[in-house]
This record gives C-alpha cells, sequence and structure tokens, in this order.
C-alpha cells in the first residue's frame, strides 16, 4: 500500500502552517519585550527626573526643579501609555501562542497518520516480498532424491 500523496502533501502544509505561527509568536514576543525594556528605561527616566527635583530643592535652583517636575510628569504618563500597550501586548501573544499550540497539534496528528500508513506500506511490501520468495520455492523444481522430503 503505497503512501497517498495527499497526506504528504497535507504534512508538508501543516509544517509550514506551523513555521509561520512560529514566526507570528516571536515577532509578539519580541514586541513585548521591546515594550517591556521601554518602560524600563522610562521608569529609570522617572527615578532621575525625581533625584533632579530633589538636588534642585538643595541646590535652590528653581529652573531645574520645574524641569524635573515637568519630566516626571512625562515619564509618568509615558509609564501608564506603555504599561496599557505592554497589556494588549501580552494578550497577543497569548492568542498568538495558543494558535502557534494549535498547528503543532495539527502537524503532529497529521505525521502519527503519515507514521502509521508508512508502517502499513513497509508491512505490505514485506508481505508482498515474502509471498513472492514462497512462489518461487514452490515452483522451483525438484530434485530427484529430494522426493519424500516434500510434502
Amino acid at each position: 500500500m503505497p503512501i497517498p500523496q495527499s497526506l504528504e502533501r497535507l504534512h508538508s502544509i501543516r509544517a509550514a502552517e506551523e513555521q509561520q505561527q512560529r514566526t507570528q509568536m516571536n515577532a509578539a514576543l519580541a514586541e513585548l519585550h521591546r515594550l517591556q525594556s521601554a518602560l524600563g528605561k522610562t521608569r529609570e527616566r522617572l527615578r532621575q527626573a525625581r533625584s533632579l527635583v530633589a538636588t534642585s530643592v538643595c541646590s535652590g535652583k528653581h529652573e531645574d526643579r520645574i524641569a524635573g517636575i515637568e519630566e516626571a510628569a512625562i515619564a509618568d504618563r509615558l509609564a501608564k501609555l506603555l504599561a496599557g500597550k505592554i497589556k494588549t501586548a501580552e494578550q497577543h501573544f497569548i492568542q498568538v501562542r495558543a494558535q502557534f499550540l494549535a498547528k503543532r497539534v495539527e502537524r503532529r496528528q497529521v505525521e502519527t497518520l503519515l507514521d502509521a500508513a508508512r508502517e502499513q506500506s513497509a508491512i505490505e511490501g514485506n508481505r508482498k516480498a515474502q509471498s513472492a520468495l514462497d512462489e518461487w520455492f514452490r515452483s522451483r523444481p525438484t530434485p530427484k532424491g529430494d522426493k519424500g522430503r516434500r510434502g
């Protein structure tokens, strides 16, 4: 029994779909990491702004204090914006990962069917080879001294 070409084609399609989903999942994860890194930098910017306000209190420079307060306000707004984007990116990543896992299951199911078909094909091939060997053995001419042994 030959392995159906449609099964092999389906397996290659499923493998390609899984690879495409893996690429999308990696892109979503990279975006999530980029946003988390930006949030970390924004928090550092907020710390620096607060430090500027604290040092300006000691030095008495009003311009530094105002600049520090404005910088802190901007960093705080940016951090809130990034937190919302991170939440959205996390949800997107979870969705893409679920799609990837579904495609992986589909590929493995087809792979299981393909392996079973290959195994069945090998068994059928062995059976035919044995049958041909048996037929050859039965059809060969019997030597003269071997008449009593056969039968």
